[in-house]
Formats: structure tokens, sequence, C-alpha cells
């Protein structure tokens, strides 16, 4: 099940996305793509996309668009990923997407143009990419010491403390994290990462409460991740607000019926409110879509407990 914390969740924006056949091998899955400019609708070329499996963070893949702003990977095991885009000149976003054993996913995605202080200078995205080599190479306060100088010299722009953020949650210091995360959303009050992040942080301290309200804030800038969306619903029902969980998680079902995971949670809440039957039609496409989820083995006892033994996988 995907926990609260646990998944990256931010500001992709999805014009469409769709499964279609793919031409990928019978064992894996393709993800093929166009980037275009938000402001003018024009493709954007050298966008540099990070593609990071949700199951094993260390299989992760880059590529880079071309001319004509198109991307395409096959050969992917099928599964969630985690996918950042990331360009000078451009706001750096995030989400996930969802590869289709043997189909290719489709989508067409737009980046937001960095204005006034936040578009900065070539000196942000070069000190970016160095910390994210130092990172990558365990340097963490030598990649922290980088990006505080680009800060000092750029004061007013958002996207190094984010970064700096990043580097600093990676490395367990959650409190400067916040900090940093906090004054990036301060420049500017839209920018999804920093509040994704920082729900994410506040939920793995235990407090839904603040957890909640930035995912919150980070689906009212814009932000179309489902996992977001999730998390939210997540949030609101350890907090026991339990009508207000239900519809996020059906808002999600209509959106990505796919989304195995928001089937059980679903489910638990229908069985909480004593709708037997509409719980057990949950569980059981929760278990037919996900057969591997570690909860599916719960859902069956459950609907054992219920008196109804779960079909077999369709």
């Amino acid at each position: 099940m995907r926990m609260t914390g646990r998944i990256l969740s931010s500001a992709l924006i999805f014009i469409w996305a769709f499964h279609a056949a793919g031409l990928g091998a019978a064992i894996t899955g393709a993800v093929d793509g166009t980037i275009k400019d938000m402001a003018t609708g024009q493709p954007v070329s050298g966008v540099k996309i990070t593609l990071v499996s949700a199951k094993t963070e260390s299989l992760t893949f880059e590529l880079t668009t071309d001319r004509k702003g198109h991307f395409y990977m096959s050969g992917l095991i099928p599964g969630n990923y985690k996918m950042t885009l990331e360009k000078e000149g451009y706001v750096p976003q995030g989400g996930s997407i969802r590869i289709v054993l043997d189909e290719t996913t489709r989508l067409e995605l737009k980046l937001e143009p960095a204005r006034g202080p936040e578009a900065g200078a070539p000196a942000v995205a070069r000190t970016v990419a160095l910390a994210n080599e130092l990172m990558a190479a365990g340097k963490s306060e030598e990649a922290i010491a980088r990006l505080s100088e680009v800060i000092t010299q750029l004061p007013v722009n958002p996207v190094p403390y984010y970064y700096r953020g990043l580097v600093y949650e990676k490395s367990g210091k959650s409190e400067e994290a916040l900090q940093d995360y906090q004054k990036a959303i301060e420049l500017k009050a839209d920018f999804i990462l920093p509040h994704t992040r920082s729900g994410m942080i506040w939920a793995k301290k235990g407090d839904f409460e603040k957890a909640g309200e930035f995912y919150k804030k980070a689906l009212d800038s814009g932000d179309q991740d489902p996992t977001t969306l999730y998390n939210y619903g997540v949030c609101l029902t350890n907090l026991g607000k339990s009508a207000e969980a239900r519809e996020v998680f059906e808002k999600l079902l209509a959106k990505d019926p796919e989304y195995s995971d928001v089937y059980f949670q679903l489910a638990i809440l229908c069985l909480n409110a004593g709708e037997t039957a509409r719980a057990k039609e949950l569980l059981e496409e929760f278990i037919v879509k996900d057969p591997e989820n570690k909860n599916a083995a719960l859902a069956k006892e459950i609907l054992k407990s219920l008196g109804q033994e779960p079909g077999p996988a369709r």
C-alpha cells in the first residue's frame, strides 16, 4: 500500500494520459510523451526526465527530450514510477506515472516557465546539477555548501531553497528541510514540490493534520498527481474525517480506476459505515487488480469474515 509519506508527489501537469497497445516485450512496458511550454505551447527540448521505480528506488532511468520535445523509453518493468522534469529556465516539476505490462503509456506534459526572481541565472542550474552529482556520490555536506553559495547570490530565487531542502531531507535532517521548503513556498506560493515534500515529512512524523494541510495546498496549487490526492485521503482517514476521506477516494477512483490501493481504503471506510455489500465489491476488485499487494491477504481475510470467499483473479 502506498504510505502517506513514502512516495514523491508533486506538480506534473497532465493534459492527457492513457494506455495504448505497445510494441514492448511481454514482460515490460514503455512510456512515450511530449513536453511543451505552458505559456507558448511550443515543444521544449533538452528537458531532463528522471524515472525512479516506486518499489525499487535503485531502478532509475534518465532521458532527455529531443528538439520536438519528445521522449520515449521501452523495456520498463511494470509498476509505478516517480517522475521529475528539470530544465534551466523552468520550474522543476514532478509526479508519478504507471507503466503497464506490454503497453505504452502516452503522456503530454507542460512545463511552467520560470519568471521574475525564480528565473535566476544559469548558475542555479549548474549548481543544482552539481549538487545532484555530489549527493549521488554521498557528499551531502558539500552539496549543501554549494547550494548555500547560490542562495547567498540569489536569495529571492525559490529553486535552490527547494533543492537544498531535498538534500537535507535525504540526509535525515527533516527540520532543516522543512525550513528550506517553507522559504521556497514563501517566495513562490504555488511551488508544488516543496508543498508535497513537506507533507511527506509531516506524515512520517505522524502529524497528519499538518501533512494534510500541505497536500491540500499542493492540490489547490494545481497538483494533478493522483498520489498527492491519495496521500491527502489517507491523512483525512487517519484524522478520523471519514466522510471527507471517502469523498477524496471516490474522486480519485473516478479519475484513475487502476489505482488499486484506493479500492482497499474505500472498502474499509464502507465497512466502518456499515455498507457491507459495497465493501465486498471493492475488496474483490482490489484483489483482482493487485493480487501481489501486501494488503491482499488481509483483504481476503476480511472477505472470509464477511462470509464470502474471494473469486479467482481475472
